[in-house]
Formats: C-alpha cells, sequence, structure tokens
C-alpha cells in the first residue's frame, strides 16, 4: 500500500509539474509592434542617415513593463514574411502615430497584413489579440471597414482625461474584471493622454452598423465639446483600440501635459497588463529559441531623440538593410513634431472630416492633399 501511495504521489507531481511547464510555457508572451515610415525631411532624417522606420521606445517598454518580450514587425514586405511572423509571435500592437493609409508599402499596407492575417488565425481557433493605439484603433476600424473611413476631424492634441465609462462598460472584456476602486481612480483623474486630430463618434458606429462589431467601452470629448469614442474592443475577435497614448504617462516625459500621476500610472499598467495577458493566451511559438533571439528587439538600440525635439523619449531606428528592404516609402511622421504642422481634410472613404487648418507655408502639402492623400493621427 505505501507503494501504491508512493507512485501516486509520484504520479500527481510529475501532473502538476506538467500543468506548471504549460502554464508558465507561455508566461512572457513575444507581441510584435509595427514600425512606421519616417519623414523625409524630417527630424530624424535630419539627425539619423539612412534611417527609414521607427518604433517610439516607449511602446517597447510598455510591453516589457507588463512581462512581454517585443520584435519589431518591418513595413514593406511582402505577404509571405507576415504570414510566417503572425505564426510565431503572440500578439500584435499597432502604435500611434503620423503617416498615411494610403502611403504604398508602409504602415497602413503592413498593418491590413496583420489584421487580415489575425482574423484568420482566431476564425481557425489559434487565439491572436491585437492593440490599437490611436492611428493602430483608427487602421484596425479602417480596414476591418473594408477600407471605408469614418472618422471625423477632432481637436484633441495634448489633452489629459479622464475616463468617461458607458453604463455597461463591465461587460466588457477590458474591464469585467477590474477592480472597484481601479475604475474610481480613472473616473476621478485626467489618466488617458490624447494627442490625435481624427476620431470617431458613437452616433457615426450606430448609423454605419459598426456597433455591429464593436463595443463602445469610455467616450470623451475634445477642445470643442464632440464626444468621441475613446475605447472600444471587437464583439468576435480579441481586437482592442483605445484613442489615447496609455504608454506616455509611463515612459514619455517630453510634454508638461502628459499626466504621470499614480492614477495616470495605474491606469497606463492596468491596460498593458490586460494586453499581455490576452497575449499569454496565444500558444504561438518560434521555431527555437535561437530563431526568436535573432528576431527581438534585444538586437536594436533605443537612440535619445527627445534632446533633439522630439516628442518620444527615445526611439528604435531602423534602415532598408536592417529590413531586409531595397526601398521603402518614407512620408512618415515622428508624433507630429517631425513633419509639417498641418490638420489635413479626409480625402478617402465617406469624405467627412473637412480641412480645419493648414500651416504657413505648407504649399507642398496642398499638392499632396490633390493627389487625395490624407494624414493620420499622431
Amino acid at each position: 500500500m505505501r507503494i501504491i501511495m508512493h507512485r501516486l504521489a509520484f504520479g500527481c507531481l510529475l501532473v502538476l509539474g506538467s500543468l506548471l511547464v504549460a502554464a508558465s510555457a507561455n508566461s512572457s508572451p513575444v507581441i510584435g509592434v509595427l514600425t512606421q515610415e519616417v519623414y523625409t525631411d524630417g527630424l530624424i532624417s535630419r539627425h539619423f542617415e539612412n534611417k527609414t522606420s521607427y518604433i517610439a521606445a516607449s511602446y517597447v517598454k510598455y510591453l516589457e513593463g507588463a512581462g512581454a518580450r517585443v520584435v519589431p514587425i518591418w513595413i514593406g514586405r511582402n505577404r509571405s514574411y507576415y504570414e510566417d511572423l503572425m505564426h510565431k509571435i503572440n500578439g500584435v500592437l499597432l502604435p500611434g502615430g503620423a503617416t498615411w493609409f494610403n502611403q504604398s508599402n508602409g504602415y497602413a499596407d503592413a498593418g491590413e497584413h496583420l489584421i487580415q492575417l489575425a482574423v484568420q488565425l482566431n476564425d481557425n481557433g489559434t487565439f491572436m489579440p491585437v492593440w490599437g493605439t490611436c492611428l493602430g484603433m483608427e487602421l484596425l476600424v479602417y480596414k476591418l471597414a473594408n477600407g471605408t473611413d469614418h472618422r471625423i476631424s477632432c481637436r484633441a492634441s495634448g489633452m489629459a482625461l479622464p475616463m468617461v465609462f458607458k453604463e455597461d462598460y463591465k461587460q466588457s472584456r477590458l474591464f469585467n474584471a477590474s477592480r472597484e476602486d481601479v475604475v474610481a481612480l480613472m473616473v476621478a483623474n485626467n489618466v488617458t493622454y490624447h494627442y490625435h486630430q481624427f476620431c470617431y463618434t458613437e452616433a457615426d458606429f450606430v448609423r454605419d452598423k459598426l456597433n455591429k462589431s464593436w463595443r463602445v467601452v469610455s467616450l470623451n470629448n475634445d477642445l470643442d465639446g464632440v464626444e468621441f469614442i475613446s475605447t472600444m474592443e471587437h464583439l468576435k475577435y480579441p481586437f482592442y483600440g483605445v484613442q489615447f497614448h496609455p504608454e506616455k504617462p509611463l515612459y514619455e516625459f517630453v510634454r508638461s501635459s502628459i499626466p504621470h500621476s499614480a492614477a495616470a500610472v495605474l491606469s497606463g499598467q492596468y491596460l498593458a497588463d490586460f494586453f499581455v495577458n490576452e497575449a499569454r493566451r496565444s500558444p504561438q511559438t518560434f521555431a527555437n529559441e535561437t530563431e526568436q533571439a535573432r528576431m527581438l528587439i534585444y538586437n536594436y538600440k533605443p537612440e535619445y531623440t527627445s534632446i533633439l525635439g522630439s516628442s518620444y523619449v527615445q526611439q528604435y531606428l531602423f534602415n532598408n538593410k536592417e529590413m531586409q528592404l531595397e526601398e521603402v516609402g518614407s512620408e512618415g511622421g515622428d508624433d507630429g513634431d517631425d513633419s509639417p504642422s498641418y490638420y489635413p481634410g479626409n480625402a478617402y472613404g465617406n469624405g467627412k472630416g473637412a480641412a480645419a487648418f493648414l500651416s504657413i507655408g505648407s504649399g507642398p502639402l496642398l499638392v499632396l492633399l490633390a493627389m487625395g492623400l490624407s494624414s493620420i493621427d499622431f
């Protein structure tokens, strides 16, 4: 009997050990962060030779601070590159920035591949979460609406605002397990930082039936009182979007308007923890540790760019050789202050969002607008 009990105990330990190994196998998920075009005559191009794309280091720290590792996702690559990578990583973050949706071989084209592949993976039973911040949220909606733009112009640059939840916010995956004291801090304090020229409205979502695909979780108002969607999640897929920047209160110190209070930091960390926990549910892995190590962001060093006038403290900067590219489009921006100051109209989709402002000396922009180009958010 004693031998049987020992064997049972040993068997239980083996089972427990295997369960612990399985549970911890993806305790540090690998999340891909999409790179973005560098503006041709902008700050980065003036100070760093041959750099054609970037990732703000705050997005990398944001994910690492919640226990994830990061792989940069190159723009300008062919479909097979994205297909291969999307079967190895555990989630995708589409960052904010200032680029074009119809710029060939750039952020939007790469984002389209990633979103389509994430849909396919989830439809086939492989969990693949996607997070969109500001521009990334807009790209998620735009691509899942088959390239129809539903944004309007918003005046929300440099605003720190509290979370204004919808009454049914607890039904969302984002906040159904949130603690009441954490939510109370989010509601009572300016915890979210907004820096965007465009936005979505709940009225447009209802009219265009986007509310059949997306749950609106929170709303805010811009400087003119226009109500816009600030937090949302897809009803079918593990796709999430915020119009604000949860990474900035934790890691960006370039503007006095960015809140760094304990409540703002807690709010940003809550969202980072949520998304990384979603990525932990993805079972995918690289072929081996060597392949993974060669692709991680640790192979690159961030540059201290706020000292040059950038709106990012640090940036990872990449050239075409590092991205294994011959040539890549370079009509992007560095969070707005690397590109000309302007608020162009929305030149595609349903035509909403008329031009609000053009800076003096922006003649070349008028040419671009006449060609049907449109700027995005920061």
